[in-house]
């Protein structure tokens, strides 16, 4: 039998125990290629040199990551009202992981996660999703920008793996809204 061991997200920092890293990260939704083990990680992962146009950008990521988060929670508040068991989830998820990017960002401008301000959303979930896939897809145009702006290597392969973690949401909408579509057209 395998014996658990202790790994760290090289994008968000967290730890997670079990015989193997997470196909994705819970916490942040890396994919499993940014861990490490723990006894490997490194304490300087968010001391990075910051150019002005990583910090720059890292504060526009931050605001970015801070309206999803708010954006998912009222969503959440919302299928809440109606009942929907799978949209409650799924805003909630997302919530999370939208907040734990806006926490691995704070990390790397050294300033404490700020509040959330309230954001509007749908009472709908369908609307909700529709603009959760309008959310995400500004999000990695940005992030494909970052990463494309960046002059450090740590940034470069931070907004790169934030691509990709948006991009799983951004399917996870596409796949959602095609299923709650063909349900309307049946």
């Amino acid at each position: 039998m395998a014996k658990v061991k202790v790994f760290r997200c090289r994008i968000c920092g967290d730890p997670y125990i079990g015989t193997e890293a997470p196909k994705r990260c819970p916490f942040c939704g890396a994919q499993q290629r940014y861990f490490v083990e723990a006894n490997d990680w490194n304490p300087d992962e968010f001391n990075v040199t910051l150019s002005e146009v990583s910090r720059k950008n890292l504060e526009a990521a931050l605001q970015l990551e801070l309206d999803n988060t708010a954006f998912y929670n009222c969503a959440k508040n919302a299928a809440e009202k109606a009942s929907d068991n799978y949209s409650i989830a799924k805003f909630k998820a997302l919530m999370k992981v939208e907040r734990e990017h806006a926490s691995a960002i704070s990390k790397f401008l050294k300033i404490s996660p700020p509040e959330l301000e309230k954001v509007a959303c749908s009472a709908n979930s369908q609307a909700n999703t529709k603009e959760g896939w309008e959310r995400e897809n500004r999000a990695i145009k940005s992030y494909v920008k970052f990463s494309e702006e960046a002059t450090e290597s740590r940034m470069k392969e931070f907004f790169s793996a934030l691509v990709e973690i948006e991009t799983d949401h951004l399917d996870l909408h596409a796949e959602n809204l095609q299923q709650l579509q063909s349900k309307t057209t049946h």
